[in-house]
């Protein structure tokens, strides 16, 4: 065993150990969901980061546009946009919460029992896509430097991750965010500076990639096109189980605007350096599959003893988003679908904690599936991204921001986000380069606000009109 194969293994036993250390302060489902809510902006800010910085906005980014150019990195800012809006305006907001461990306890006070069902089922199908995704980033990490199948590397990554997240809960997950996000904001930049010099330079690289690389709206491609991608960004993942999660496991809400904001403040440059190995690896290796691009430059380009660290870095930014997901899945299920629909003798915290993490296995196999039927990391996310913002993103907002509203909206809002969204893909998209997320969100939004304005609401939290 050579040295940066040493430093990996070391790396992964001291997270699985972060994670049995947690357990011994994990002893019911609330401490599984939301421990003790006594988490610093620092930790907030790392763990916020580290879960989105995951292998589609990483990988998947690099190996687009090292096939396409900077086009998805460019798009990707809508991304952080969101990420700065949450914390402008929701997180501040987080205070009227407190309780609550999912995304189902902020939509039941609203919109009753049936949508908290509905909201723990979209998170567990959205959790799984994009836990996919991580996988199989972390199935190529493992493939290209321990030289095992992919099929084998997934499992293999898959089985770390639910190790310490289910045995340690939130407290594991998050501050083994924090351990990773120390990791991959120095590994990412580490590649891209030697790449670079390998390049000869700045002005060098740009002097010997294909003109088409360098527009942000290349030949083929229309300005229609780049919104609707932009728009994805900034609509698909906008408070996903596991972002709200974030939101809720933190006491001070000031701490944790300033921490939102932050994280959505560097995951531009971040984005754009990792793009930038995609650019990099068209000058180097040309001939390489894109979906290899961080794996070939570690090895092309990172010397022995630094590689280890480098490489412990990369399968960070894999782990640290899909625990995140991960946990979200379980807690949706348990929280938000199981509780409602049994009987009280069925509500023993023992019970919801058992059933929580083996919640977190199934979870775990289904996202090996996914991962191993969609090659590319950023085309999972998309697919991923159908099931959550087309059909409960504005009810969520307006739960979250305690508007007065109707129960019916919420589900005139989710048929109008499914229609649209279904009716777009199968004749709409042939005449208009616009996402289906896109026409969904707008669909349930116009259908909320119509059903809305045609009935008198009730005030959130009080019994509203059916």
């Amino acid at each position: 065993m050579n040295l940066d194969n040493s430093i990996v293994i070391l790396y992964v036993v001291l997270v699985v150990f972060i994670g049995f250390f947690c357990a011994r302060r994990t002893k019911s489902f609330n401490d599984f969901a939301i421990s003790d809510m006594n988490f610093g902006g620092f930790a907030i800010f790392a763990t916020l980061s580290a879960t989105f910085i995951g292998g589609g906005y990483s990988f998947g980014n690099a190996a687009k546009v090292f096939d396409s150019g900077i086009f998805y990195s460019v798009a990707l800012i809508g991304f952080s946009l969101q990420i700065i809006l949450v914390g402008i305006f929701i997180a501040p907001k987080m205070s009227a919460h407190d309780g609550a461990v999912s995304v189902g306890d902020i939509l039941e006070p609203t919109y009753g029992k049936p949508a908290r069902v509905i909201g723990g089922l979209l998170s567990f199908v959205s959790c799984a896509g994009i836990l996919g995704a991580q996988l199989g980033a972390m199935g190529l990490i493992i493939n290209t430097f321990l030289g095992i199948s992919i099929a084998s590397s997934i499992v293999i990554g898959c089985l770390i991750v639910m190790l310490y997240s289910t045995v340690g809960g939130i407290s594991a997950v998050v501050w083994t965010d924090v351990l990773q996000f120390c990791l991959l904001i120095v590994a990412v930049p580490v590649i891209f500076c030697l790449g670079l010099n390998e390049c000869g330079g700045w002005s060098e690289l740009i002097a010997k990639l294909p003109a088409q690389h360098l527009k942000i709206i290349p030949e083929g491609s229309s300005v229609l096109q780049f919104v609707s991608l932009f728009l994805v960004f900034v609509l698909g993942e906008t408070l996903v189980p596991p972002y709200v999660q974030r939101l809720l496991v933190s006491k001070d809400k000031k701490k944790l605007a300033g921490a939102t904001i932050g994280s959505g403040l560097l995951s531009v440059p971040f984005f754009l350096i990792a793009g930038g190995l995609g650019l990099i690896a068209m000058v180097l290796l040309p001939e390489i599959n894109s979906n290899a691009v961080f794996p070939s430059m570690i090895n092309l380009l990172v010397p022995i003893g630094l590689k280890g660290i480098v490489i412990s870095g990369v399968v960070a930014i894999i782990m640290s988003s899909a625990d995140s997901f991960l946990l979200s899945s379980s807690v949706g299920i348990v929280q938000d679908v199981f509780m409602p629909l049994t009987s009280d003798k069925w509500h023993d915290d023992k019970y919801k904690f058992r059933l929580a993490r083996v919640v977190n296995l199934v979870t775990g196999l289904s996202a090996m599936t996914i991962s191993m039927f969609i090659p590319n990391m950023l085309d999972i996310l998309v697919f991923a991204y159908n099931f959550w913002a087309p059909m409960i993103l504005v009810q969520l907002i307006a739960a979250l921001l305690k508007k007065t509203v109707t129960k019916a909206s919420f589900f005139g809002g989710f048929a109008g986000g499914l229609v649209g969204s279904v009716l777009w893909n199968m004749f709409g998209s042939k005449i208009l380069p616009i996402d289906s997320i896109i026409v969904g969100v707008v669909c349930n939004f116009a259908v909320f606000y119509i059903m809305n304005m045609r009935s008198k609401p009730a005030s959130v939290g009080s019994e509203a009109v059916a």
